[in-house]
């Protein structure tokens, strides 16, 4: 090395070196799309990234967990739906027996006694391998109307709901920050108490002489259960719509989100490719001065 040029050519050694550094960064940021591929290298917006990342992760969590509640809701609305559809044959049966004044009650009290079977068996539906009308005892079936365990009425009657071995637990779910929701439905509460007291009252009515008392009482219950199951139907209803909003919501949030931190940590590509061409072109520049320094003496320079 001369002397002459030492501090000259440490100089430009010394850009060539922060060209080669940027270059090296250009051309990965070219190739992956991201500024750096440790949040070191974005330093002034880890603490952001990161954080919105996390956010990310938990509201797709909390969107995963409500869109799942979903599916059980719609599961309640569809028996609900049954419900009603089962009851209301049932009142037009008994309705039509009393009207006519048949002392033949043997056809109502059949159809009473299918009809109490199925709407235990619709108390006892399950979904993902759980009972859904069991509060939290989802691994039992809560409905039982077995002679042994809800025994044969009497007009009048009393509120009785010794068929249900669930218990009042509500089921609920936590759907985002500071937002729980109750969604769940158990097989004691009103309508459904009523329903199975009045199936059970026309199964084994009297038919010698008809017992128009147990027929009428029954069917009062079952419009008081129809209109019960209704109001139910429009809480479901309502809990569905609460649970679209917080799953457009937590979507929303997700998109924004991962906007800010892809500006954040993403490089414009086509901004990135012209700095790779500019850089490439110093480089080359620097190459070829460099060259030239050594190629310099004092000789030359005097001659």
């Amino acid at each position: 090395m001369r002397v002459s040029t030492a501090a000259m050519q440490q100089n430009l050694l010394n850009q060539m070196r922060s060209v080669q550094s940027q270059l090296a960064d250009a051309t990965r940021q070219s190739s992956s799309g991201m500024k750096s591929d440790s949040y070191s290298g974005v330093s002034d917006n880890s603490y952001v990234i990161s954080t919105l990342s996390a956010e990310i992760s938990e509201s797709s969590a909390y969107a995963d967990l409500a869109e799942q509640i979903q599916s059980r809701v719609e599961m309640y609305y569809s028996t609900l739906n049954d419900m009603v559809d089962l009851l209301s044959d049932m009142l037009a049966d008994i309705s039509g027996a009393l009207s006519t004044g048949s002392t033949d009650v043997a056809g109502i009290n059949e159809s009473a006694s299918a009809a109490l079977s199925t709407m235990a068996s619709l108390l006892n539906t399950q979904y993902e391998d759980r009972y859904l009308f069991a509060g939290s005892a989802t691994n039992t079936a809560p409905v039982s109307v077995d002679v042994a365990d809800y025994p044969a009425m009497t007009t009048p009657s009393t509120a009785d709901t010794s068929y249900y071995s669930g218990n009042s637990d509500i089921a609920s779910a936590k759907v985002a920050d500071g937002t729980i929701i109750e969604y769940g439905l158990t097989a004691d509460q009103e309508p459904f108490e009523q329903a199975l007291r009045a199936l059970n009252l026309t199964a084994y009515a009297s038919s010698d002489p008809i017992d128009e008392a147990a027929l009428s009482e029954a069917m009062a219950l079952i419009e008081d259960a129809v209109e019960g199951i209704a109001d139910l139907q429009t809480q479901v209803s309502l809990t569905q719509d609460e649970l679209e909003a917080i799953v457009d919501m937590h979507t929303d949030f997700q998109l924004t989100a991962e906007g800010i931190v892809t500006d954040l940590s993403e490089v414009d590509l086509a901004e990135a490719m012209v700095n790779l061409e500019t850089l490439s072109v110093q480089l080359e520049a620097s190459y070829s001065v460099a060259g030239q320094i050594v190629d310099m003496s004092l000789f030359e320079y005097l001659r």
